[in-house]
C-alpha cells in the first residue's frame, strides 16, 4: 500500500499520492512569486534535515522536522509580501534561525519544535526587543522593519 510522503525532504514534491484513493493527485498549493533568494533559503533549510545530533561537534541537536517545516512555512508567508530571507542557520538546540534584514535593522525568527519560537529586533547591531513569536509580534515586528512609516504592503 502507498501512504503520502510528508517528509520534509520531499516537500516541494509536485505530486503526491492520495492515500485515500491511492491515485496520483497533484498538491493543492502553488509557489508562485518566490525569489531565488528565498528558494535558496527553503533548500539549505531542507538540508538541515539530514544534521546528524552533534553535527557541531559540541552535542548539538539535530534539527527537528517541526522546527523545518515552521520555518519553511514562515519563509513562504515572507515571499507573499516580497520579503527577503538574509540568512538562515540552524541553532545547536534543534531550532532553525530565520533572518530578514532591513538597511540597518534585522530580525531573527527562532523556529523550535514546540510552541516556543521567539523572535529578536536589532538596531545598527544593538538589541532592541526579544518577543515570544505569535502573529501579533510577528505583524508588529515586521511593519517595524519594513514599513516604519506605515507605508506597509497591503494586506501586512
Amino acid at each position: 500500500m502507498n501512504y503520502m510522503n510528508t517528509s520534509v525532504n520531499n516537500i516541494y514534491t509536485e505530486t503526491y499520492y492520495n492515500t485515500s484513493s491511492i491515485q496520483l493527485a497533484s498538491t493543492n498549493f502553488t509557489y508562485n512569486n518566490i525569489s531565488d533568494g528565498n528558494i535558496n533559503a527553503i533548500n539549505l533549510i531542507k538540508s538541515y534535515a539530514s544534521l546528524p545530533n552533534n553535527w557541531d561537534s559540541y552535542n548539538a541537536i539535530s534539527p527537528s522536522n517541526q522546527a523545518i517545516q515552521k520555518a519553511i512555512s514562515f519563509i513562504l508567508w515572507l515571499s507573499e509580501y516580497n520579503i527577503e530571507v538574509f540568512f538562515v542557520a540552524p541553532s545547536p538546540n534543534g531550532e532553525i534561525l530565520v533572518e530578514i534584514k532591513e538597511g540597518d535593522s534585522n530580525l531573527e525568527f527562532e523556529f523550535s519544535s514546540d510552541s516556543n519560537d521567539s523572535i529578536c529586533a536589532a538596531h545598527n547591531g544593538d538589541f532592541m526587543a526579544e518577543d515570544t513569536l505569535n502573529e501579533t509580534t510577528q505583524i508588529s515586528y515586521l511593519k517595524w522593519l519594513i514599513c516604519p512609516d506605515g507605508n506597509c504592503p497591503p494586506n501586512l
